[in-house]
């Protein structure tokens, strides 16, 4: 931008004839340009930087409605993104495979952890998964020091052994109470076993360690070593066992098996079964989920007209005000919104005997552009033909209409929020504008201000010119005004 005297002594002339009587006039807000003879310098530049700064403020604008539309596009981007996501989930062949189990007895209890193949199974529990538990004779307290017959206190070290793990437990005059005891285990054992106080209605009180899991490998035994007398010795002859290590032994359709865990995971591929009750049988069915497999597509659908409502929201046109929204009549969004709703709304290329159009599955469009789900009319298809009702959506093979509707949309989006796609490409192009106008701001504001700064500099000096005019007016009229009469 070049700002040159010449055209700041014509803006300078125009705003003085609207102003030639304004010294005489009663002040505004801001105070005329001109009073008394001198120019309100201030004042007049920011008139004259206003008129100059007019194609600064055209590019701001222009900035201001592109970053409108990236942000209109981002709102796009997010959405389509939650559609990919729905999308590439409905494609996997295990969408289509959810299975649930169905318990009859009360003996086990089943959860789908994987991908069972369906089938029933027949499981009859002969006993627990148990942990080991051990308790020790009664004492009078559980905070009163043990001693043997000699009135020796307890001293000296505890030894559990569970497996190929040994734990030594020192005891001394600082911990020799049960409580004591208990306490040294459970910050010694980390976790293998634990170790309690029992204390009856009495007042007398038991030690019980336990073991901190089940099965038999977790066993455990308890030695003692005294320094003095034989108070820990005589403790741990004393003790009972009140529950033994046991695994889990049960069937499966005859086949026998044992498990460490009341909670077993690798007797029925994809199936965790929580082992509740011995002695009995209990009947577990793995079928597939209809309800799993619905909630999958309408997820999908429920994704799908987030999309066309934002776009439809985003497009708008109110005929009354006359107005459109941010990106009525933009060509990207009619893109992707036309190309979705081509693929969902063709004929699936296929030489099998299933349905090879979505609404011959409950699947079909509203008026408004967005989808809705028969879910009694899918069920129908799916228990008709799974393995159709599948293909028509998970389809891998082939290109564009070959494959399944849920692949190609997933694939398609993928390809829309690319950099070569219909909403990358424009979302970038966008960018490039606001880096360029950006760049191009900063050059006019600069220009601007070294153009201020001249006009500042300018109209200062005219006015120590205007200032001197009048001081030689003044002298002037005064030595008129001095000569004889």
């Amino acid at each position: 931008m070049t700002t040159s005297s010449t055209t700041a002594n014509s803006a300078l002339t125009s705003i003085l004839n609207g102003l030639s009587n304004s010294s005489n006039a009663s002040s505004s807000t801001s105070g005329p340009l001109i009073t008394t003879g001198q120019i309100n310098v201030g004042q007049l530049v920011s008139e004259l930087m206003l008129v100059q700064s007019q194609p600064l403020f055209q590019v701001q604008a222009q900035e201001a409605g592109v970053k409108s539309t990236l942000s209109a596009y981002g709102q796009e981007q997010s959405a389509l993104s939650t559609l990919q996501s729905a999308a590439a989930a409905l494609a996997l062949p295990s969408a289509f495979q959810a299975s649930s189990a169905t318990v009859t007895g009360s003996g086990v209890a089943a959860t789908v952890t994987g991908s069972p193949v369906n089938a029933s199974y027949s499981v009859s529990v002969t006993n627990l998964a148990q942990a080991q538990s051990d308790a020790f004779a009664a004492v009078a307290s559980a905070t009163t020091p043990l001693t043997d017959a000699g009135g020796n206190a307890a001293s000296g070290t505890l030894t559990i052994t569970q497996g190929t793990q040994t734990l030594s437990v020192a005891i001394g005059s600082t911990n020799n109470t049960l409580a004591g005891i208990a306490s040294a285990i459970n910050s010694a054992s980390n976790g293998a076993v634990n170790a309690s106080v029992v204390t009856s209605a009495n007042g007398s009180a038991q030690l019980v360690i336990a073991s901190a899991n089940t099965g038999a490998a977790n066993g455990f035994t308890v030695a003692a070593t005294d320094t003095t007398g034989s108070a820990l010795s005589g403790l741990v002859a004393g003790m009972t066992q009140t529950q033994p290590a046991k695994d889990a032994v049960f069937s499966v359709n005859g086949l026998s098996v044992t498990s460490a865990s009341n909670t077993v995971t690798s007797a029925i591929s994809g199936v965790t079964l929580n082992l509740a009750q011995a002695g009995t049988t209990t009947q577990v069915q793995i079928g597939t989920d209809p309800t799993a497999v619905t909630k999958s597509v309408n997820d999908f659908i429920t994704a799908y007209n987030s999309v066309i409502s934002l776009t439809n929201t985003l497009t708008s046109y109110n005929s009354t005000t006359k107005t459109g929204s941010v990106l009525t009549g933009d060509t990207a969004t009619r893109t992707i919104v036309g190309t979705l709703q081509g693929i969902l709304g063709s004929q699936w290329s296929t030489t099998g005997t299933g349905p090879n159009w979505l609404a011959q599955v409950g699947v079909a469009f509203n008026s408004d552009g967005t989808l809705k789900l028969d879910a009694t009319q899918f069920q129908a298809a799916l228990n008709a033909n799974p393995g159709a009702v599948q293909a028509l959506f998970t389809t891998a093979t082939g290109t564009g209409a070959q494959q399944g509707f849920a692949v190609q949309v997933s694939n398609t989006v993928e390809q829309i929020l690319g950099s070569k796609g219909a909403l990358g490409a424009a979302q970038q192009s966008l960018q490039s504008q606001v880096s360029y106008m950006d760049n191009q701001q900063a050059s006019m504001q600069a220009e601007l201000a070294q153009t201020q700064a001249s006009l500042t500099q300018q109209y200062s000096a005219l006015n120590a010119e205007v200032a001197a005019a009048q001081a030689q007016q003044a002298s002037l009229a005064g030595e008129l005004a001095n000569l004889p009469g």
